[in-house]
């Protein structure tokens, strides 16, 4: 498949979200124009004004309401006209959703596919994926997790899952899991039978750090304010893992857009493993003044010693900002 040109227009699905904000900046960045889904024009203007401190041409950016993203009908609204689309938004909240979650997460990927079959200027769809469709910490598996595996004991566990389970803090990273795998099955299961005129990539991002561009920390980043304002009770019940900072992320989807080398390509974006007690010990030296938790005593505050086969991605973007960086930028952003 042809790449994007310069200048092409970008849909981004939920742009106004952690990592698909920085989606959205990155491709503006690359001198691309961009057309954002969003739920809350407020946040949509928010949104524009955090883009124009960054010093880019918002005349390049327009948002359209998508309030129901499994709606095929609002998708195809969404994307008239678009050159390539990052599906980056998922029907619901991680821990706040119904448990319905995972169809409706498997409903907006076919209905995004079938609205893009006719609409012929779209040549590529990326789908933010995760981490979690592939690989569950704390596992520690004997070779290197790479882009053939999948994360099927938790999707068993989703399944299987009875009212008891349902009831247990865990299960709403169960239910996140089992809709980004199924998901990303669906999507690379509907293509490989309909053979559309465009192609997919699909992007599986562990933890997300870096600057929250407007708003209050979301996602992955409120780790790391966790950490600063003292608190780690959250962390005793998260194993250890990789991390990617946000903008590399953003820019990770753009690249997958845009290079005609990555076409049906599933890519790991991770930089680095990393433990919580190195992560704390960066914001302690860093943000002295702050009221840092103390460090995680046991296995869960260790480095994770998985590897990972992240080669593609990091011979695409050509290297990775640093955890230490990323966490000072994380920092800043969010008042410290």
């Amino acid at each position: 498949m042809p790449a994007l040109q310069s200048n092409s227009l970008i849909v981004v699905t939920g742009i106004t979200g952690y990592i698909a904000s920085h989606v959205g900046l990155a491709a503006l960045q690359a001198g691309h124009r961009v057309r954002g889904t969003v739920r809350d024009q407020k946040r949509a203007e928010e949104l524009k004004n955090a883009y124009a401190k960054q010093g880019v041409d918002t005349t390049k950016l327009q948002f359209v309401v998508v309030d129901d993203i499994t709606s095929q009908v609002q998708l195809a609204n969404a994307i008239k006209g678009a050159d390539g689309v990052a599906h980056v938004a998922l029907p619901g909240d991680i821990l706040e959703s119904s448990d319905d979650m995972p169809q409706q997460a498997v409903k907006a990927a076919v209905g995004l596919l079938q609205a893009s079959v006719n609409e012929p200027s779209i040549k590529r769809i990326v789908f933010t994926s995760s981490s979690l469709a592939s690989y569950q910490p704390p596992a520690l598996l004997p070779e290197p997790v790479t882009d053939k595996d999948w994360n099927d004991a938790t999707l068993q566990a989703w399944e299987n899952a009875t009212a008891e389970d349902k009831t247990k803090p865990v299960w709403g990273f169960v239910r996140y899991t089992a809709a980004k795998i199924l998901s990303e099955k669906v999507a690379w299961t509907w293509v490989e039978e309909n053979k559309p005129p465009f192609d997919i990539v699909t992007i599986l991002p562990n933890a997300n750090f870096g600057p929250v561009l407007y708003g209050e920390p979301r996602s992955t980043a409120v780790w790391i304010h966790s950490f600063l304002k003292g608190d780690s009770e959250w962390a005793q019940s998260v194993a250890a893992q990789w991390f990617i900072d946000v903008r590399d992320d953003g820019r990770l989807h753009v690249t997958a857009l845009t290079n005609p080398s990555l076409s049906g390509r599933r890519i790991w974006g991770v930089a680095e493993p990393t433990g919580w007690n190195k992560i704390l010990a960066i914001l302690r030296k860093n943000f002295p003044r702050a009221n840092v938790a103390p460090d995680i005593v046991g296995e869960q505050g260790e480095p994770t010693e998985q590897k990972i086969e992240n080669t593609v991605a990091t011979e695409a973007l050509g290297g990775w900002i640093s955890l230490e960086q990323s966490l000072v930028d994380t920092g800043k952003s969010v008042g410290f």
